[in-house]
Formats: structure tokens, C-alpha cells, sequence
């Protein structure tokens, strides 16, 4: 782990949002909108493995942030788009489609994320 770096410390607090998947059923983490809840404790351990276990350079594990939080903001964009799209296709099937605090929280989780990798990677910096 990278002493005092924050996204080490971000990733290694993936097991929290496990717990408030598991007890509250809120998935502040991911969204994943076609699948299982394998797949959301899947993408988390990846995310906790690699994230907060694995990756020790800052360089890789800035690469890896950027990566994993455009994925994580396109799967929310996904899971928000797909039942609007389903909706206009077939109204008369309309399932209930939740947008609220939660989606709210996780987009902010994720675009602070994506913000904070992006003008602190030292890709970018190195070649200014």
C-alpha cells in the first residue's frame, strides 16, 4: 500500500461497501444493471484486490482508478438508461425505476473518484 495515498485507502475500504450492500441494501459502489449480485461482490473484490492489495505504484494504481471508475460511471449511466429505454419500448410492462439518494450518492462517489485520478495523475502532469 502507498503510504498516506488515498486511493489505497479507497480501495481498501471496499469491504464498508460490502457491508452497506449486504445489511442495508444499498449499492453505493456499483451498479450493475443486468446482473446478479455475484457480479457487484465480484467487481468489488477485484476492486479490493487489486486496488488496495496489489497495485503498490502510484502510476499503476492511478491507471487502474481511471479505468475502474469510467467502467463504474458507465454502468451507472447503464443502469440508469436501460429501464428509461425499456420503459419507451413497452409501457404496459413498466417496472418501478428507481433514481434517488442512493444513485445520487454513488454518482458522486464515482465522479469525485474519476475527477480526483484524472487531474492527479501523474501521466498528465509529467507531460504538461
Amino acid at each position: 500500500m502507498i503510504k498516506g495515498h488515498i486511493l489505497s485507502k479507497y480501495y481498501l475500504a471496499t469491504p464498508v461497501f460490502i457491508l452497506a450492500e449486504l445489511v442495508a441494501g444499498m449499492s453505493l459502489r456499483v451498479a450493475i444493471p443486468w446482473g446478479g449480485d455475484y457480479l457487484i461482490y465480484l467487481y468489488m473484490a477485484v476492486c479490493f484486490v487489486l486496488g488496495g492489495l496489489v497495485l503498490k505504484k502510484q502510476m499503476h494504481l492511478n491507471v487502474f482508478a481511471l479505468l475502474e471508475s469510467s467502467v463504474n460511471l458507465f454502468l451507472l449511466l447503464l443502469s440508469v438508461y436501460l429501464p428509461v429505454v425499456a420503459l419507451a419500448n413497452n409501457p404496459q410492462e413498466a417496472e418501478a425505476f428507481k433514481f434517488g439518494v442512493v444513485e445520487i450518492i454513488h454518482f458522486g462517489i464515482v465522479g469525485s473518484t474519476l475527477l480526483y485520478v484524472f487531474y492527479n495523475n501523474p501521466l498528465f502532469k509529467e507531460n504538461a
